[in-house]
């Protein structure tokens, strides 16, 4: 049988997406003290986690290509001044997007894109897991119980459409005590391939998972998470269906295919408030002049194909991306022509209604910490606490982050 990707994408999202939609754990001691709820209307939104895994080099994606000290740190690694793309001052630094930028670059000039500086935790670690806990749980601590839009999930209904994930799994993030995100597996995973769906096997599943009374909790339960996994399957096979993807976004690698299935998502009108992309390969340790590029460009692309979609805030199609890596890169280039794990770096907010400009503030070139790593000025939990008040329309994002913090105004 021949299967076109959106026979794929029917398949799988009927089949592959809520598994364990409801788990019995205890709740968190975050959870217990949740007495937030979503607005009706959020602000902006929906909101899109992008993931890049493995460290993204901040310091060679937004470039302080004036410094002395910078270029004097990185050597041949550095980013030539007459390549950058301009963004402008902030501080006493002269900014540029990497050369592999140049659709954000131009986001950038629209007041589009929002380049949060310094953003990490205090004591940053720098184990790939250990941070990547820390950075999706929203705890210093990276206990994986739960994760900071999962504890979102747990306090603002059961509806199983609010938080969807493309990619072959379902980040900690998403995760919380008794909800959780549903998995869209793109098709280009290596693996993923499945059948087409069989009316039969669907008829008969979709019988299985109905409920009747008196049945045993337990049972109940994983009735309702099928239900569930043939909803979100339906409901998304039926935007796939009837949408098309972004122009220019079968160029862009496989981040661009799943900003391009939500691209899809989104336009049809889907009730979602979340969705998750991640892409991977960051951990340049060497050769890293040939690697980022590459990866930045694929980012880039996938980005601008998604953002043409969405030129101008309309109700429920005014879609947040946020970009963020587990850490940030050494400031000193190694002997094999890469960057080793390190501590402060940039997100990047884009969408139709971000206020375009720099937050936070760079952090000093000169005061750095015993080891020579940057010291972050903007805990990233202001970032989620924005997120979650201007983005998802919570009306007390302590309830999820455990303590107050002050929003950014990029939204």
């Amino acid at each position: 049988m021949t299967i076109d990707r959106r026979q794929f994408l029917t398949g799988v999202l009927g089949g592959g997406a809520a598994a364990g939609l409801v788990r019995f754990t205890g709740l968190s001691s975050l959870l217990n003290m949740a007495e937030a709820s979503a607005a009706t209307v959020p602000r902006n939104g929906p909101f899109v986690l992008c993931t890049l895994y493995g460290g993204n080099d901040g310091l060679n994606t937004v470039v302080p290509y004036e410094s002395a000290i910078y270029r004097d740190w990185r050597g041949d690694l550095a980013v030539p001044g007459d390549q950058v793309l301009p963004l402008g001052h902030d501080g006493d630094e002269h900014l540029g997007f990497h050369p592999s930028l140049p659709g954000l670059y131009s986001l950038w000039k629209a007041g589009k894109v929002a380049i949060i500086q310094g953003v990490e935790y205090p004591h940053p670690n720098f184990s790939h897991f250990a941070s990547q806990a820390i950075w999706q749980t929203g705890q210093l601590s990276g206990d994986p119980g739960t994760g900071w839009l999962g504890r979102w999930l747990d306090v603002t209904g059961t509806d199983p459409m609010r938080a969807l994930s493309v990619g072959p799994t379902l980040p900690m993030a998403l995760v919380g005590a008794k909800q959780r995100a549903g998995s869209v597996v793109d098709s280009t995973s290596a693996g993923a391939q499945v059948p087409g769906p069989s009316s039969q096997f669907t008829g008969a599943y979709r019988q299985m998972m109905s409920t009747f009374p008196g049945e045993p909790a337990l049972q109940a339960a994983q009735a309702s998470c099928g239900a569930a996994f043939l909803q979100i399957g339906d409901e998304a096979a039926a935007a796939l269906n009837k949408e098309h993807p972004p122009e220019g976004s079968e160029n862009d690698q496989d981040i661009g295919n799943q900003l391009a299935i939500v691209a899809e998502l989104i336009s049809y009108g889907l009730p979602t408030s979340v969705y998750s992309v991640s892409w991977s390969s960051f951990d340049t340790h060497s050769d890293q002049a040939n690697t980022q590029p590459g990866l930045l460009s694929a980012l880039d692309g996938a980005v601008s194909s998604f953002m043409s979609v969405f030129p101008t805030p309309l109700p429920g199609k005014s879609p947040v991306i946020m970009i963020y890596s587990e850490f940030g890169r050494t400031t000193r280039a190694n002997a094999s022509g890469g960057t080793d794990h390190s501590s402060a770096s940039v997100v990047i907010a884009v969408g139709p209604s971000v206020k375009g400009g720099f937050y936070g503030a760079m952090p000093s070139f000169t005061r750095l910490d015993p080891f020579g790593n940057l010291i972050y000025t903007t805990d990233f939990r202001k970032v989620y606490a924005t997120v979650l008040e201007r983005c998802l329309a919570m009306e007390t994002p302590a309830s999820v982050l455990g303590s107050s913090w002050r929003p950014l105004e990029f939204l």
